[in-house]
């Protein structure tokens, strides 16, 4: 009686062992299979942020790379002051020219532009028939003007202003004929009746109109 019980009690203890091994999934001998997440069947249950991060993303679309012998796209033009160089070298004697501007009532930018023709703003500018100064003064027209000192800006501008406006009033206001005259001498121009045929005063022409453009822009 004592064995049988005895034995009886060994086979209850072993039950669970023989129970546990003949379930799947509890040792480590089952298959891949039955440890698969069953992730499609249960998506819908997820949060929608867990969904949005399974979904694959759509792929960016690439733009076609041009081919080498492309020409790029042309930009905007440059912005350019080709008069940006004249200003420069005309500010130190702005303040000289407007005063001399508004004492003989003319145009400042055009003594700016006579000073560019004439000596490109050197003060100590000599030409080869002896002219002198900023605008180009001879010593006998600067004489009767009353400039004593050729290449003081202020007395030579004063002076060229001054011989400048006596011209334009010579010529009823004629800028082209006072012009030529400043370069060539009144005689010229009378004698021809208008600007001389010289080829080095209509070249000068030519420079201060195109001065006087650039000095109107920024004056």
């Amino acid at each position: 009686m004592i064995t049988l019980l005895s034995h009886t009690k060994k086979l209850i203890a072993s039950t669970p062992l023989i129970l546990a091994l003949a379930i799947p999934g509890t040792s480590g001998t089952i298959s891949y299979d039955q440890h698969r997440l069953p992730a499609i069947e249960f998506a819908l249950s997820r949060p929608r942020e867990v969904n949005a991060l399974l979904v694959p993303s759509k792929p960016i679309p690439q733009r076609p790379r041009p081919s080498s012998s492309a020409k790029p796209a042309a930009g905007p033009a440059p912005v350019t002051n080709t008069g940006v160089k004249h200003h420069r070298l005309s500010e130190t004697y702005n303040p000289i020219i407007h005063k001399a501007a508004d004492a003989y009532k003319i145009d400042p930018a055009l003594i700016k532009a006579v000073i560019m023709a004439e000596s490109r703003y050197n003060p100590n500018a000599v030409s080869k028939r002896g002219a002198r100064g900023l605008m180009q003064l001879m010593p006998a027209t600067a004489e009767s003007l009353g400039v004593t000192d050729l290449f003081n800006p202020k007395d030579n501008i004063f002076g060229g202003a001054l011989y400048l406006k006596t011209l334009i009033d010579k010529f009823n206001g004629d800028i082209k004929l006072a012009l030529a005259a400043y370069n060539a001498g009144s005689r010229y121009v009378k004698k021809y009746g208008g600007v001389p045929p010289f080829k080095q005063t209509r070249l000068y022409l030519s420079k201060v109109f195109k001065y006087h453009q650039l000095f109107k822009e920024g004056t």
